[in-house]
């Protein structure tokens, strides 16, 4: 595989996205993480020779040494993903063309939230009754508020684990947010991969999305990382959908090229969702200073052309089984005529993320 050389860009603290807008047939898109903001020269550089001026804890906080250490962990890894990734011939060439470089500068895909009914559903499916009011409608920006006891000190595990519970239990509301999750899918994801990837086919995607509530802390609550570390595949890019609207400290800062640590959150308002390179890109969280909690979703999809079921990034170490199967973690998308239809289902488990503790199973 190889990377695309870029001008050089200056790290930034305290920066903001700004897209430029193209317009696209089923829904406007824009290119994701044009730069802004704050430059280096204005924050605190580090000591250490490097400029770490991008690193959201400054010189002595508590947390700094860690959070560094985690991103030098992920750009090692990164770095020997890449040397060890083998692929099949076609594999490789999809990843090495242009088309899917382009896919991999992300994007911003809009939608009609109206007609996209998933943060009813959602709101339908979580567990409210331990919150303060009760079973009451829950405003998900504000669940902060209605947590026992809320401290911005404390990870309040315990709360998200009950009111996520009901994403691991089969039933009617699960399965209506499934069927709204798999419909956007079908009617907004897979058209934009098909307009980058004209010939394209076939589309593989996580079966259930990963569910994450990040509310007013003082602390990071996902570390730097490469989803290489977890064994996804360079053909896998990152979808990112917010059921609030994120802005600068509520939301996921990524770089817009590996290794440019141009860090930046992803400013997204209901009806919109982002797409960026997550297998290779570093990503993570910032202590969210807001006043607003986020919610949102995140799943993984992969290209047809860009699918090697015998890739070897993907063992598990020890056993060299597949993670990432076809029928558990991945359902697919194919087009029949003019129309993306889910052609095989997947399973959620512990690979979609907390609260799924059930192994990954495909269906022989």
């Amino acid at each position: 595989m190889r990377q695309r050389d870029s001008a050089a860009e200056k790290n930034t603290c305290g920066a903001h996205v700004s897209c430029i807008i193209t317009a696209g047939a089923a829904g406007t898109q824009r290119r994701a993480f044009e730069m802004t903001g704050t430059d280096a020269s204005e924050c605190e550089a580090s000591t250490s020779g490097r400029d770490w001026s991008w690193v959201p804890y400054p010189e002595g906080h508590r947390k700094r040494r860690g959070f560094i250490a985690n991103y030098l962990d992920a750009v090692k890894d990164r770095e020997s993903a890449t040397e060890r990734a083998r692929y099949s011939d076609a594999v490789t060439k999809a990843l090495d063309g242009e088309a899917f470089a382009e896919l991999r500068r992300g994007a911003t895909v809009s939608f009609d939230p109206s007609d996209h009914d998933l943060s009813d559903a959602f709101l339908d499916l979580i567990d409210t009754s331990g919150l303060v009011g009760g079973d009451d409608d829950a405003c998900l920006s504000r669940l902060h508020e209605r947590l026992p006891d809320f401290d911005r000190g404390k990870s309040h595990l315990e709360d998200k684990a009950r009111l996520l519970a009901p994403l691991a239990r089969p039933g009617p509301r699960r399965d209506r947010f499934q069927n709204a999750y798999d419909r956007l899918m079908l009617e907004v994801v897979a058209p934009h991969f098909a307009r980058g990837l004209p010939a394209e086919t076939k589309l593989l995607y996580a079966s259930f999305p990963c569910v994450r509530i990040q509310q007013p802390c003082d602390f990071h609550t996902i570390r730097a990382h490469v989803d290489t570390m977890y064994l996804h595949p360079h053909g896998s890019l990152n979808a990112w959908l917010p059921l609030t609207t994120t802005r600068g400290a509520n939301s996921l800062h990524v770089e817009s090229e590996p290794g440019r640590e141009n860090f930046a959150p992803i400013e997204l308002s209901l009806g919109e969702l982002a797409i960026f390179d997550g297998a290779r890109c570093s990503h993570f969280t910032v202590a969210n200073t807001s006043d607003e909690t986020r919610v949102s979703l995140d799943f993984r999809v992969v290209p047809g052309c860009a699918y090697d079921p015998d890739a070897n990034i993907s063992r598990v170490k020890g056993t060299g089984a597949q993670c990432y199967n076809v029928g558990g973690y991945y359902s697919v998308a194919e087009k029949i005529g003019r129309d993306w239809i889910k052609t095989i289902a997947g399973t959620p488990s512990v690979r979609h993320g907390f609260p799924h503790t059930n192994p990954e199973t495909v269906e022989e």
